[in-house]
């Protein structure tokens, strides 16, 4: 059957976005968490003391949104809530957020190796340079623009 569509690289880009966002899901299944969670607990590991709106700019995450996801990172004793300045809240793994943490970032690893031994070789140098183009981000730190 033809597919009038499977022509247009926006259609695609969402296909093969949805289609590894699938296999990340499964692949984080064992630690119980989702991809934005697990994007969370990273954002947090590699930033400690992060407040809950930094982390919702990084992620492009709505504070409604994110809410309800930090607090299932607490409740399950991963990400503890700290005081920073004043009487400003920042975020913090736990020890034992910190070893899931690791453990995550290996399956991310495997996952990122897996996806690019499926591109063919000539075209792997220009494959993240090309998705950045796609993707407006402000300042340089991965951040999407508002």
């Amino acid at each position: 059957m033809k597919n009038p569509i499977a022509q247009f690289p926006g259609y695609l880009l969402r296909r093969a976005a949805s289609a590894r966002m699938a296999e990340l899901a499964r692949r984080l299944e064992p630690f119980a968490v989702s991809v934005t969670e697990a994007s969370i607990l990273a954002l947090i590991v590699a930033n400690p003391d992060i407040s809950q709106a930094e982390c919702g700019r990084v992620l492009a995450i709505k504070r409604a949104n994110l809410n309800p996801l930090v607090r299932r990172l607490v409740t399950r004793g991963l990400v503890e809530v700290v005081m920073r300045r004043g009487r400003a809240q920042g975020l913090q793994a736990t020890a034992e957020g910190l070893t899931i943490a690791r453990e995550i970032e290996t399956v991310f690893e495997t996952h990122e190796s897996d996806m690019m031994a499926a591109v063919p070789p000539h075209l792997r140098e220009t494959l993240v340079e090309t998705l950045r183009a796609l993707w407006p981000v402000d300042g340089g730190d991965g951040a999407a623009a508002d």
